[in-house]
């Protein structure tokens, strides 16, 4: 987290080539990184001492290095930068299919989860977060930071990665289960028994389920900053699964209508061009997706 206001807001490098950085930016990002990944190692280390099964969330996209990030934008030859890295004692081997900040051999031990939703759902709603937060003006001069979220390019390559590493590895099929797992947010929302069923997976009490709760007060609301209030806005509101939010019956040519006329004429383009795109990586991760 503490990266990312350094990526998208000053210095704002997400989506520039990495040759235009200055020095200074560089150690910044750098510094940045090695400090997340030392709190998240003294974090996995309190967790071990108590114990504890450790769970962590994170976006792919924003793990991903930035010679990656450049190849994918500018194209596979326009740096010949070497792949960046964190330190850690475990190793620095940074393979073909990891793209992230994180070496090989911290991403073994781990047991991945991999969340997709629908690209048609997924990349306007990001968009129009992106409009909330930043005005409709300055996000049409972002497309390069966008098309570092608007895909999943990066999942699937991390999932096939890990795919490869349980291949080669005594721990496939720990727990009875194949790793890595895929859930498709449509079956979050629609099967409240695969939610239990991923929840005994991973080793999480199911009776601690929550498949309703209270709205958020006010005076709670008011305590969170801008962009946190806006991408929580809708859990916030609601006492339960909102219906209706499932990508079943969507037609992406009737969606890009809508885009077109929310958006315009060329942002609603962009929008179509980056869900075409991701069909067939989300389509892939789709069919190897945890099933009840």
């Amino acid at each position: 987290m503490p990266t990312i206001p350094l990526r998208l807001h000053d210095p704002k490098t997400a989506g520039r080539h990495l040759h235009d950085w200055t020095v200074a930016e560089r150690t910044n990002i750098r510094d940045s990184y090695q400090l997340s990944f030392d709190n998240l190692q003294r974090h996995i280390r309190t967790a071990e001492e108590q114990g504890k099964h450790i769970f962590v969330k994170e976006h792919v996209n924003w793990m991903i290095e930035p010679v990656a990030e450049t190849k994918f934008i500018y194209g596979e030859g326009s740096t010949d930068e070497i792949p960046w890295t964190v330190n850690t004692d475990a190793g620095q081997t940074h393979s073909a299919l990891n793209k992230t900040i994180i070496p090989d051999e911290f991403l073994k031990p781990w047991f991945p989860t991999f969340l997709i939703r629908h690209p048609a759902l997924v990349f306007p709603s990001n968009y129009r977060t992106y409009v909330d937060n930043e005005g409709k003006e300055a996000v049409k001069n972002e497309a390069n930071l966008q098309a570092l979220e608007m895909t999943y390019h990066w999942t699937r390559t991390l999932h096939d990665w890990y795919i490869q590493h349980f291949q080669t590895s005594e721990a496939k099929s720990s727990r009875d289960i194949l790793w890595p797992i895929v859930l498709d947010a449509d079956d979050i929302m629609l099967e409240p028994e695969l939610v239990l069923k991923y929840a005994k997976i991973i080793g999480l009490d199911p009776t601690k389920l929550k498949f309703s709760w209270t709205p958020k007060r006010k005076e709670e609301l008011d305590k969170l900053w801008d962009v946190e209030r806006r991408m929580l806005s809708t859990i916030s509101a609601s006492t339960g699964i909102v219906e209706g939010k499932t990508a079943s019956g969507i037609v992406i040519d009737d969606e890009v209508a809508k885009w077109k006329g929310e958006f315009g004429e060329d942002e609603g383009a962009k929008i179509e061009r980056w869900v075409r795109d991701a069909m067939w990586d989300y389509e892939y991760l789709k069919a190897r997706r945890l099933k009840t």
